[in-house]
C-alpha cells in the first residue's frame, strides 16, 4: 500500500509539471500568437496536455503536448479529431506504425510547430530578436561612451 501512496504522488508532482511546463511554453510565445492557452475542456494528465492556439493569420488548432513533442490533434479549440482519438486509443503513437500524414507531424519544440503553421510567427520572432539586438546594442555604446568619459576624467585629474 506504501507504494500506491509514493505512486500517487508522484503523478501529481508530473501533473504538475506538466502545467508548469504548458505555462512556460505559453510566455515563450504569447508575443508570436493571437491567442495561446491551455485546453479548459480536453482533461490533461501526468502524460499530456492540450493547448488551444490561434495563429496572427487567425488559423485555429488544438495541439498534444507530450514528452514526445507537440501534434496537432484538430483545427478546433478543445477537439481530438475522431480519427487521432481512436489512433490514441489504440497505442498507435509510434509515427511509424501510423499512417504517415503531414498532420501527424510530431514536433520537438512549439518553435518548430509554429514555424510550420504560423508564417507571420518567423516574421514576429525575428522583429523581436532584431528589437533585443539593438537594445543590446545600444546599452553596449552607452556602457562604452561611459567607461571613456571616466578615463577621460581620471586622466584631467591626473
Amino acid at each position: 500500500m506504501g507504494d500506491s501512496i509514493a505512486s500517487e504522488g508522484d503523478c501529481e508532482e508530473q501533473a504538475f509539471n506538466c502545467i508548469d511546463e504548458a505555462n512556460a511554453i505559453i510566455n515563450d510565445v504569447k508575443a508570436h500568437v493571437a491567442e495561446i492557452c491551455i485546453s479548459s475542456k480536453l482533461a490533461s494528465d501526468a502524460t499530456q496536455i492540450y493547448l488551444n492556439i490561434r495563429t496572427i493569420e487567425s488559423a485555429t488548432c488544438c495541439v498534444q503536448v507530450t514528452s514526445r513533442g507537440f501534434k496537432i490533434v484538430s483545427s478546433l479549440y478543445d477537439t481530438v479529431d475522431a480519427d487521432k482519438r481512436m489512433a490514441a486509443k489504440l497505442h498507435i503513437d509510434d509515427e511509424e506504425e501510423a499512417a504517415p500524414e503531414d498532420d501527424e507531424e510530431i514536433f520537438e519544440t512549439p518553435y518548430a510547430l509554429l514555424d510550420k503553421i504560423s508564417p507571420r510567427y518567423v516574421e514576429s520572432f525575428g522583429n523581436q530578436l532584431c528589437q533585443q539586438l539593438r537594445q543590446l546594442q545600444q546599452m553596449r555604446t552607452e556602457f562604452l561612451e561611459e567607461e571613456e568619459e571616466e578615463e577621460e576624467e581620471e586622466d584631467a585629474d591626473q
